[in-house]
Order: C-alpha cells, then sequence, then structure tokens
C-alpha cells in the first residue's frame, strides 16, 4: 500500500545537446530515493508537495522558452 501523503514530486529534466530538454514528473519518498533514481548530472531535480505543482513548473517552463 502506498502511502500518497508521504510522496514528494520532482521535475526531472533530460538535457539533451542534440535536442530540447525533455521533461517529467516522478514520485519519490525520501532524497535517497530521488538520488538513486536521478543519481547523473545531467539531470535537474525540482521538489514539490504535490504532483499538480510539478506539472504547473513544467508548463511555466515551456511557456518562458516558446516566448
Amino acid at each position: 500500500m502506498v502511502d500518497f501523503a508521504r510522496l514528494r514530486y520532482a521535475v526531472i529534466e533530460a538535457v539533451r545537446a542534440d535536442a530540447d530538454p525533455e521533461r517529467f514528473v516522478i514520485a519519490y519518498r525520501t532524497e535517497q530515493a530521488l538520488h538513486d533514481l536521478a543519481p547523473h548530472s545531467a539531470f535537474t531535480v525540482l521538489g514539490f508537495f504535490s504532483r499538480e505543482e510539478a506539472e504547473a513548473s513544467i508548463k511555466r517552463c515551456v511557456s518562458a522558452a516558446a516566448a
């Protein structure tokens, strides 16, 4: 059983030289679990308390890049 109250969310940005960055949201329980999921420096990780907040961050990034 998953304890959703203890989950945190992060926006992971995969940076590639030959393409635009790709962003997606993942759920994690602890900082260590997050670092285990995204240990490489090519990823940018931002923590949020809700999935909706994380998804809104992606939309803001995409809107700012398009402007």
